[in-house]
């Protein structure tokens, strides 16, 4: 039998039960051997908006200081609310609460894999906008780029010219960035991540970040503008109190993890319980799944046996231990899971909605299992569209089994295609973690291998 639930987000994103049925002022940093710290420096921001004709909401200017580190590896920035450090050996990002002083570990592919697909997303509505002659300066290609510093195809180069004793980049008589006379030296690893700096913290247009990752210098001032259909907006950045300077390690360590009732989030509650789960933890919950799979097997619950034979895998990404010819019978003459495998193989608008109400329906002959026929519904949901239905599901699963590794890959997917690319990628890690092994997971793999590929400046 087999259990095809469609695809949630793309073809490389799959509900994780179709596989079953197959089988973060100066704080310290984290690297495997002391980083050399190249310089810490501080930016003085300033934001303006220039909202266009009748626009509501306009915000209010902004001023705003970030004390900054940067090394071969990594780079610290700290504003008076929180601190983020960015590791790029490991490919993380920890974000450290300025009051609370706990962390909350992400992945820096969240960041590329957000804009890679807000970029196709922003040039399709540009497309649009322009084919209803609502005019081609709306959402324009190479604004979108300059926005999201991603650029997936050729666009047309931004001129660069000389005014003054200052370095303009303009595309079309627009502004894009400005770049003060005064120049701070700097080594080729200094200027690069200073471009990285400003690519995860400001933006830029990739050609921008790339001239400013060759130079040889790091600007006293800059200014980055960028236009959208709200209007105009310009940061300038003054470069203050430059030091080279040696930072201690991160020791992530020393900054607790988030609890749970640090957020108000109810996916960051169930993922904050999650990142705090121990190996003995999740050992405990896997005797305690065979346990009852052995004891549903003896006493001649089928469904029961069915449910957790896909509890285990989902937990392990393994497959159970094989079944004798008894117990194949008991589960294969089992009404309940005749029907089950049914509302499995659903696939159509309809019978996804049948499916749903044959779910319930089913739950009423389960003992112990209720929550994996939720995860199915979920997934269920999930495809006819109920994402925020499917995500409240999925919550309320792993608020009492926090230990189902697949049911963090269906929620992650659940997240991507609203573009929470953050919480996304914590739900894959820690699906990941408690399930090494799963293939599942693979795609999530391949996926990031690509956007590295793709994008290797993020990195």
């Amino acid at each position: 039998m087999s259990k095809n639930q469609g695809s949630i987000v793309s073809t490389f994103l799959k509900p994780t039960a179709a596989f079953v049925l197959g089988w973060m002022p100066a704080m310290a940093w984290l690297v495997a051997m002391p980083a050399r710290a190249d310089v810490s420096l501080q930016l003085e921001v300033g934001r303006h908006v220039q909202a266009k004709a009748g626009a509501s909401g306009v915000p209010a200017d902004r001023q705003s200081t970030l004390d900054v580190a940067l090394s071969d590896k990594s780079i610290r920035v700290a504003s008076a609310d929180a601190t983020t450090v960015y590791d790029f050996a490991a490919r993380k990002r920890w974000v450290i609460d300025g009051r609370t002083k706990t962390r909350v570990d992400y992945s820096l592919y969240d960041t590329v894999g957000f804009r890679t697909y807000e970029l196709k997303n922003r040039n399709t509505l540009g497309a649009a906008m322009s084919a209803a002659k609502l005019g081609d300066s709306v959402m324009a290609q190479v604004d979108n780029e300059h926005n999201l510093s991603v650029q997936d195809k050729p666009s047309a180069p931004l001129q660069v010219k000389t005014e003054g004793a200052a370095e303009v980049f303009y595309a079309g008589p627009n502004v894009m960035f400005r770049r003060g006379a005064r120049l701070m030296p700097a080594s080729p690893g200094e200027a690069r991540m200073f471009a990285q700096l400003v690519r995860y913290t400001f933006g830029g247009h990739p050609q921008i970040l790339s001239a400013l990752a060759q130079a040889d210098s790091i600007p006293a001032q800059f200014s980055l503008v960028t236009y959208d259909a709200g209007g105009t907006t310009t940061q300038t950045v003054v470069v203050r109190h430059v030091h080279s300077n040696p930072v201690p390690p991160f020791d992530a360590s020393a900054f607790p993890l988030r609890p749970a009732s640090g957020s108000d989030h109810p996916v960051d509650q169930a993922l904050d319980r999650a990142a705090a789960l121990t190996p003995d933890d999740m050992s405990s919950a896997r005797q305690r799944s065979k346990d009852e799979l052995e004891s549903a097997l003896r006493e001649g619950r089928g469904l029961d046996a069915f449910l957790g034979f896909y509890e285990w895998t989902l937990m392990t990404g393994e497959a159970p231990a094989p079944l004798t010819a008894e117990q194949k019978q008991l589960i294969q003459t089992n009404d309940a899971v005749r029907r089950l495998t049914g509302a499995l193989s659903a696939k159509s608008k309809d019978a996804l909605t049948q499916a749903i109400a044959d779910l319930a329906d089913i739950g009423k002959s389960t003992t112990t299992k209720t929550h994996m026929l939720r995860i199915f519904e979920a997934n269920n949901r999930a495809m006819l569209g109920e994402r925020g239905a499917a995500q409240q599901l999925f919550v309320e699963v792993l608020k009492s089994h926090p230990f189902i590794a697949g049911a963090y890959k269906d929620l992650g997917d659940t997240l991507f295609v609203e573009y929470d690319t953050p919480r996304a990628w914590r739900c894959w890690d820690i699906g990941r973690k408690m399930a090494p092994g799963f293939a599942n997971f693979r795609a999530i793999q391949q996926f990031e291998s690509s956007l590295a590929a793709r994008h290797p400046e993020f990195f």
